[in-house]
């Protein structure tokens, strides 16, 4: 530790060796499971919501207090939750709040959960004591050294983190005198938007018995919606004793910071265009009339604000459009809703949509809004949508710039995972864990992630009483991203063959490039992209038939698919990798490829309404021609027998899937004991079978 050294002595000291292994500090695992996008200057969230200055003071102003009371006064609660509808501006003023404390060098730490992407539960916990070890040194020693001694802490429960790695290590530098402080605030903004309600209410809950005993310095603001679990939990008794709570309305009573935000907003328009003008833009009749508008909603002045600015719009002919849309749409049923003239005005950006480029403008909400409810309006990224839908890299942001009111594109701000692999090789020839950590950073990061700029455009779009005829969830949307995924699957296949046992690309196919619409820059992520969508558009396609509302000359057309690729090629790029999260169905579970074997599971708690669907789903599919009935011979009948529930046709089927040297081979399998559907689909069935009887599917969901 000490070489060369001598004539040392040391009294009462306590050496620790950070790098004795040589591998990474605590520290160093703790910041790769944390999530820098949370924190309140992360680039992710530029620009962050914040209040303008002179608005929302009352309220900041007693958050402010609240965290840092006055000398002699009692403490304060030590639990603080600002609940309010989406749009009224909590983001904002916890944003605010945040910068405040920190220019006074009192903040803590701060997450802010995000409606993009919907943040884990499990990355809370990790994150803010990750900012607390970057403030307090001393506290930063004793979390290295537990995370050094038991890595799996971060894998254990989110109790169990907050024990181990918040209440123990403070607990100890009590004892020996070195506090980081008598009360430090720390802020959850957007807890609602965490991916799991149960989660969300065990958060507040782990919070609440640390501050009701008193085992750490700690003050918790929370900003949320006042979701039903959300009030229920923080209505417990317990917890009801130690928590200010405040309501953000919409009210009326904001008239006068949103006309403040607005004349501030149009002046920064004025300035950005380098325009002085000699007389006043916008009158203040104009003013008047956007204030009485918004009805205290400040998320309808900020999109007007967006609307008006767009680049290569006229500003006045922007502000008379909004001026003149009616108050309500006329597909709205509750006229006096507050979120009347905001869906007025969303129907306006669509109405002002040129006709020509509409229907890619719907193609591309729909796809946004395409995920199940607990991922939230977060999506694929940029490269990998505009190849999705087939646009090309013009035709991707001529679509953006139609809705840049609404939505924003976040820049890729990190480099491509490649390492040492050979990038102008197909993912075939790179090496197993640099082709899975590629794969996952360009069906996540690459070019860049499509962000709504609020939850309010998303909610309008799936509400049909609300949008209208932009609906993302009509039966003519459907058919449209269905018509679009069947044309470009078809043509995906025609560029691969079969040489042989293997797949390759076809003699005119020189490379991957030449089947994408939007292709990257090189052949090892083109290579990704293609087969990533290949599989993920047969998936999809398959999943439609689902709906009712589906063409059936349409449902005829996939007919021509062919299987064998499809499986050929997905199973290739995901090897061997663990089961991930997917969408089968329509239905959320977990898929796992395993040697030109594909393996699902939903695990569901009430199978009884889940199978009447599926047994619909499997009769659309028959009469469609995608499926035929699968009657084994006695040789392929022997390697069926060990199935469970093979004999029983109401709780399992085999068919073929596709047409003759296309086809593949298709189980499902209803345990009603366990409470799950389980399928597996093959290209060998005896393989097939084998690897589905070893699979443990107990653990792939934990």
């Amino acid at each position: 530790m000490f070489p060369g050294a001598h004539n040392l002595v040391f009294n009462n000291s306590q050496f620790i060796d950070q790098q004795a292994d040589g591998g990474p500090t605590g520290i160093d695992i703790l910041r790769e499971v944390a999530n820098p996008d949370a924190a309140y200057d992360s680039s992710a969230r530029d620009p962050p919501p914040s209040c303008y200055p002179g608005t929302r003071e009352q309220y900041i102003g007693d958050i402010i207090y609240w965290a840092l009371p006055a000398v002699g006064a009692d403490d304060p609660l030590p639990l603080f939750w600002m609940k309010g509808p989406a749009g009224v501006g909590k983001s904002a003023v916890a944003q605010t709040c945040v910068e405040r404390l920190k220019d006074m060098g009192k903040l803590g730490a701060a997450f802010f959960f995000a409606v993009k992407k919907r943040d884990r539960a499990a990355e809370l916990f990790p994150t803010i004591i990750y900012q607390l070890s970057s403030e307090f040194p001393d506290y930063r020693d004793l979390v290295n050294q537990r995370i050094r001694r038991d890595r799996t802490i971060l894998n254990k429960t989110m109790a169990t983190q907050f024990q181990i790695l918040v209440v123990e290590p403070l607990q100890e530098l009590e004892k020996r005198g070195s506090r980081i402080g008598k009360r430090v605030a720390i802020f959850i903004d957007g807890i609602d938007e965490c991916e799991d309600k149960d989660a969300q209410c065990e958060i507040i809950k782990i919070i609440a018995g640390a501050a009701r005993d008193k085992v750490t310095p700690f003050c918790w603001a929370f900003f949320s919606r006042p979701e039903s679990h959300i009030e229920g939990t923080f209505a417990i008794d317990d917890i009801a004793k130690i928590t200010y709570t405040t309501l953000l309305p919409i009210s009326r009573d904001t008239d006068g910071d949103i006309e403040l935000y607005l004349r501030g907003g149009f002046e920064n328009i004025l300035r950005r265009r380098n325009i002085n003008l000699g007389s006043q833009w916008p009158s203040n009749d104009d003013i008047r009339a956007l204030v009485h508008a918004a009805n205290g909603l400040f998320i309808y002045v900020a999109t007007a604000l967006r609307v008006v600015a767009q680049p290569g719009s006229l500003p006045e002919e922007s502000l008379r459009a909004i001026l003149t849309t009616g108050c309500e749409p006329a597909a709205i049923d509750a006229p006096s809703s507050p979120f009347a003239e905001l869906d007025a005005f969303y129907t306006l950006i669509m109405q002002r949509i040129p006709p020509e480029i509409l229907p890619a403008v719907l193609l591309f909400l729909h796809e946004l809004c395409s995920s199940p409810p607990s991922s939230g309006p977060g999506q694929p990224p940029a490269v990998i949508v505009s190849n999705l839908l087939g646009f090309s890299e013009l035709t991707f942001k001529t679509v953006r710039n139609q809705l840049s009111a609404v939505i924003h594109v976040q820049d890729q701000d990190e480099p491509l995972p490649t390492r040492d692999a050979d990038t102008s090789q197909p993912f075939q020839f790179a090496n197993r864990d640099t082709t899975r950590g590629l794969r996952y950073f360009v069906i996540t990061r690459l070019g860049g992630s499509i962000l709504f700029y609020h939850k309010s455009f998303y909610d309008f779009l799936i509400d049909s009483r609300r949008s209208g005829p932009f609906h993302t969830g009509s039966s003519a949307s459907h058919n449209a991203q269905f018509k679009r995924y069947v044309e470009l699957h078809l043509k995906y296949q025609e560029s691969y063959l079969f040489q042989g046992s293997e797949l390759v690309l076809t003699p005119g196919g020189s490379d991957s490039a030449s089947s994408l619409s939007h292709p990257y820059t090189n052949e090892l992520v083109n290579s990704i992209i293609k087969a990533e969508l290949f599989g993920y558009r047969h998936r999809m396609c398959l999943s439609r038939f689902v709906y009712p509302g589906i063409d059936p000359y349409l449902m005829q057309q996939f007919q021509h698919a062919d299987f064998r690729k499809y499986l050929y090629v997905e199973t290739s790029l995901s090897g061997t990798a663990p089961p991930y999260p997917a969408l089968i169905w329509e239905c959320q579970g977990h898929i796992k490829m395993v040697s030109r074997t594909v393996l699902f599971q939903h695990p569901s708690h009430d199978l009884w309404s889940f199978v009447p669907h599926f047994k619909q789903l499997v009769e659309r599919l028959r009469r469609a021609g995608i499926i035929h009935p699968y009657y084994p011979s006695s040789a392929s009948l022997l390697t069926l027998l060990s199935l469970p529930n093979f004999r029983d046709q109401s709780t399992s089927g085999i068919y073929r899937m596709g047409h003759e040297t296309k086809s593949i081979y298709w189980y499902w399998e209803i345990d009603f004991e366990s409470g799950c559907y389980r399928e597996f689909r093959t290209i060998d069935l005896a393989e097939g079978e084998r690897i589905y009887r070893e699979q443990q599917f107990d653990s792939w969901v934990q």
